[in-house]
């Protein structure tokens, strides 16, 4: 399949979406570390979302890229095997709307990932301030269980509208 040019699909428009969401979700940690900081003067507060900032950008030029980045590396990509599935006679264009479905699985994780950074900003800003553990730690372990089950579930979309 590396040997071949695949066509181009655009992204989903829940992945666009996904991708916003993020990006307000990582400006919202920027703000409350900003908030906190005011507050507190710990600079430590800024690392999160600096740390989310550029896993942001990496994976939405990732996603970007996706199509460049399997035809010259195919090496570097990490696809599930379902895209490998989806047999020959099917078609490059399903192959190629499959590969193109994936990567709104990577726009879903950038939008998770906005959201613990915000509330991995506040249980900082919130322990420092206060000086005691923060109550946010049960909630950053549901954010994380929801993530993984939606990856999973939209896996599970993929391969039931290519595969089955």
């Amino acid at each position: 399949m590396a040997n071949r040019l695949l066509k181009r699909y655009g992204l989903e428009t829940p992945a666009k979406i996904l991708i916003a969401i993020g990006a307000l979700f990582v400006l919202i940690s920027w703000i409350t570390g900003i908030y906190y900081f005011g507050n507190t003067g710990k600079t430590a507060l800024f690392i999160v979302p600096f740390i989310f900032t550029c896993v942001l950008i990496l994976l939405s030029a990732i996603i970007k890229y996706r199509y460049t980045l399997f035809e010259k590396y195919p090496y570097l990509m990490n696809l599930p095997s379902l895209f490998y599935r989806i047999k020959e006679k099917k078609g490059t264009n399903n192959q190629s709307m499959a590969f193109s479905m994936i990567f709104t699985v990577h726009a879903l994780v950038i939008a998770f990932l906005g959201l613990l950074s915000v509330v991995l900003t506040i249980s900082i800003g919130t322990g420092v301030k206060s000086g005691s553990i923060s109550p946010f730690l049960n909630l950053y372990l549901v954010i994380v269980a929801i993530l993984i089950i939606s990856v999973l579930l939209q896996y599970r979309r993929i391969y039931m509208k290519f595969v089955k």
